[in-house]
C-alpha cells in the first residue's frame, strides 16, 4: 500500500499493490513536483517486479500544470513497460464534462502509449442542474 493524502498543491494518492488498483485523485499544481513524483515513480518501480495479474490506474485530476503533466506521462509510460510485457494495465481517465483541458490531456497520453485508456465523463453540479 501507498497512500498520501492530498494537499491544495497535490493530488490523494492510494494505490493498492495487492488488488493492482492505483488512483490519482486531485490538483497536480506543485510548482516544484519532482519529490513528490519521484516518490511515486520509486513505488512503481518496486511494484512492477511483482505486480498484480491486473492493474488499474485511475486519474480523476482537478488541474494540472505543466511541470507536473510530464511527470505524471512518465508514470504512465513506466506502467507502459508492464504492460508490454504482457500484464494487463488500463487507464481510467475521469473528466469533467465542458473541462477539455483535462479531456485533451487524457486524449494526448492516451496517443503517445498502447495501454487501453477509458474515458470516464462526470457531471459537475449534478443535482444543481436537475
Amino acid at each position: 500500500m501507498y497512500y498520501k493524502e492530498p494537499t491544495k498543491e497535490t493530488p490523494l494518492i492510494s494505490f493498492n499493490s495487492d488488488k493492482g488498483v492505483l488512483l490519482i485523485d486531485g490538483d497536480c499544481l506543485s510548482e516544484s513536483p519532482e519529490s513528490f513524483f519521484n516518490e511515486i515513480s520509486s513505488w512503481i518501480n518496486n511494484y512492477s517486479k511483482n505486480p498484480s495479474n491486473k492493474t488499474t490506474l485511475t486519474i480523476n485530476l482537478g488541474g494540472i500544470n505543466i511541470s507536473s503533466s510530464k511527470f505524471l506521462l512518465n508514470i504512465i509510460y513506466q506502467l507502459e513497460a508492464l504492460h508490454k510485457n504482457s500484464f494487463s494495465v488500463n487507464i481510467r481517465w475521469v473528466y469533467k464534462n465542458g473541462e477539455d483541458g483535462n479531456y485533451e490531456l487524457g486524449k494526448d497520453y492516451d496517443e503517445m502509449v498502447s495501454i487501453p485508456f477509458e474515458f470516464i465523463e462526470t457531471v459537475e453540479n449534478f443535482v444543481s442542474n436537475i
